[in-house]
């Protein structure tokens, strides 16, 4: 497992920061934010968040996207945000599936985010590119069931599952859907809270949820993506909670 920073964890910072504070902690990888860090995508803006990462040792592995296949906008805006990833030299393009959740949607909303990730794990391929779809509330991954259901009907080993723990979900839910799910995935952001349903973010330390025995369901599963730190506490200031999430990590995977 590489351990990832994902530069969303400071928006109010330039890209170019967060990359610094990434690198002197000692973190392998980023994902690069797709709206403010990101900017206007092309070619120059890219180009200069490239060379800064190369210069700090730092690899590129996810350009964290805004694409939703299986929505309007999907096609739209794939050739863009197709370009974005290449000139990243990212290793995956994170992608949002569908606008409602899997017990909410149509059949026709559900085919059409099949068939739009089928055809952006294709495109993607061309340019070197893995697919990797976000878990998230309000989108069909909202649930074990539809994440395990689509990466599977997808049926591509250019496109995986960005998992990521869902706050409202005891503590053994979240081990057993990782379990599960691991097999199908290329990504993991982690993320905590201190007790279930808590909105104010905590170190992974303090975790509600077992963060070890969540990260060694992966590692059963053979996973080698990038495990990426995606918000940190307010508590403590960035870069002492970047370090101590980084520093926890490293304990458990011995990185």
């Amino acid at each position: 497992m590489e351990l990832g920073l994902c530069t969303i964890s400071n928006k109010g910072a330039p890209v170019e920061d967060v990359l610094a504070v990434a690198a002197d902690t000692g973190y392998d990888a980023v994902e690069i934010w797709g709206r403010d860090h990101a900017g206007d995508g092309s070619t120059a803006t890219c180009d200069r968040i490239v060379d800064r990462a190369a210069e700090l040792g730092v690899e590129i592995a996810v350009y964290g996207s805004y694409l939703a296949p299986g929505t309007d906008g999907f096609a739209t805006d794939v050739e863009r945000e197709l370009a974005v990833a290449d000139r990243l030299n990212a290793d995956l393009i994170r992608v949002w599936p569908g606008e409602s959740e899997y017990e909410e949607c149509t059949e026709t909303e559900w085919d059409r985010a099949v068939a739009d990730l089928s055809e952006l794990a294709d495109r993607a391929g061309a340019f070197d590119v893995g697919v990797t779809v976000e878990k998230h509330g309000g989108r069909l991954t909202n649930a074990q069931a539809g994440a395990r259901r689509l990466i599977e009907a997808v049926d591509d080993p250019n496109c995986g599952l960005n998992w990521q723990p869902r706050f409202d979900r005891p503590a053994a839910d979240l081990l057993s859907e990782a379990e599960r799910l691991a097999p199908l995935s290329n990504n993991v952001h982690l993320q905590a809270v201190a007790a279930r349903g808590d909105d104010e973010r905590c170190l992974l330390a303090d975790a509600y949820f077992d963060v070890e025995a969540v990260l060694g369901r992966f590692d059963a599963a053979g996973f080698d993506g990038a495990v990426e730190v995606e918000f940190v506490s307010p508590a403590v200031d960035y870069g002492t909670a970047v370090r101590r999430d980084y520093e926890f990590l490293r304990s458990i995977v011995g990185h």
